[in-house]
């Protein structure tokens, strides 16, 4: 029992250590701009996705899943993603009209794996 416990102890680190998720470049842009007029993006990367969600870093909330006929659809305030259920390299990204007459920005994160991209997304 006690050699379990040792051999326990020393795999249980290396567990955690490769569950971390890490910021890499998946090949999707790293800045998407919309005009004030909002409209429709379909972006692609040189990986598939598992999942995606929107950020707003100042606040630290995140987006609330939406019924969609197409699969995953999330939205955050002003801005919506959409994307086909798993192994996905395209996200559709919606930005309604920007009537406050300043620029806003949220953030998109987009996981494979352990590893993710951080898209920001602003509107004038």
């Amino acid at each position: 029992m006690r050699k379990l416990s040792l051999l326990f102890a020393l795999l249980l680190p290396m567990l955690f250590s490769s569950c971390e998720f890490e910021e890499v470049d998946l090949g999707f842009p790293k800045t998407v701009n919309f005009t004030k007029d909002g409209g429709e993006i379909i972006i692609s990367g040189e990986t598939t996705f598992t999942h995606a969600n929107i950020h707003n870093f100042k606040t630290g909330d995140q987006g609330k899943i939406q019924e969609s006929e197409t699969g995953e659809a999330f939205i955050y305030d002003w801005l919506k993603i959409e994307y086909s259920d798993f192994n996905n390299s395209e996200l559709t990204i919606s930005a309604q009209p920007n009537k406050t007459g300043k620029s806003r920005e949220l953030h998109i994160e987009i996981y494979s794996g352990p590893d993710y991209q951080t898209i920001k997304v602003v509107q004038e």
